[in-house]
């Protein structure tokens, strides 16, 4: 299989594409409107700086926030108060167990007093 090259040496270009460029609709405004189009551009650019103050505080908050793992505790989250808290419910629980015990031996004691001193009268007459 040969391939020759022609021996005249020509420029082959490659096809010259016509690109059609679509016209943009441009509609002029005009002033027997009223000034309605004013007021609707006031009140575009009203909602679009409520909506840019919106999204300034929402990244303010995610940023305050953010935190590794995926946990949103407040920068200030002070741990040592839950800590101390558990504690103190705790020795709460504790305190309430031993008041219960405590006193259940009380009564049982002065229970077995009175029945005792009830026999001892019944022995003596």
């Amino acid at each position: 299989m040969a391939f020759s090259f022609p021996s005249s040496s020509t420029i082959i270009l490659p096809p010259f594409n016509h690109y059609t460029r679509q016209a943009f609709q441009v509609r002029a405004q005009s002033f027997r409107d009223g000034g309605r189009s004013s007021n609707r551009v006031d009140a575009n650019l009203s909602v679009l700086r409520e909506r840019i103050e919106q999204v300034k505080i929402k990244e303010k908050l995610e940023k305050c926030c953010r935190c590794e793992y995926g946990w949103n505790y407040a920068a200030g989250y002070n741990y040592k108060v839950k800590r101390d808290r558990e504690i103190s419910e705790f020795f709460q629980l504790v305190s309430l167990a031993g008041a219960t015990l405590g006193f259940t031996c009380l009564t049982g004691t002065v229970f077995l007093c009175l029945v005792s001193m009830c026999v001892h009268l019944n022995n003596l007459f």
